[in-house]
């Protein structure tokens, strides 16, 4: 009996464990933004978290933004984009959608709440 209560334990500490928990973009964040990239919105850094956790846990756990600097982000994404690309058809990561996720995960990675 103690063994099944060890399983189960040990079994939601491990999915806890593997869960990135991404911090939710706000208005000041989206204003920070803005002084890097003209007119960022709130509803573009939502779009731009939103590819993130749809589209880069295919293949990976969901790393935090801040585990990432800017020229580290701009080397990883075109090519991770690729990738997704290949797996889930082509354009599922366009050009658009990938300066949208660029742009969140610029911001967020210097993002003050840690």
């Amino acid at each position: 009996m103690k063994k099944g209560y060890l399983v189960i334990i040990g079994t939601i500490l491990l999915a806890a464990c593997g869960t990135t928990k991404l911090i939710q973009p706000t208005q000041a964040d989206a204003e920070r933004g803005s002084q890097k990239f003209t007119n960022l919105t709130l509803a573009q850094l939502n779009q731009g978290k939103e590819l993130y956790e749809q589209n880069c846990s295919i293949c990976h756990g969901i790393k935090k933004p801040e585990s990432r600097n800017e020229d580290q982000w701009n080397k990883i994404v075109p090519n991770m984009a690729e990738k997704v690309n290949r797996k889930k058809g082509e354009g599922t990561i366009n050009n658009e959608k990938q300066e949208i996720l660029l742009k969140y995960l610029v911001t967020m990675s210097h993002s003050q709440v840690k």
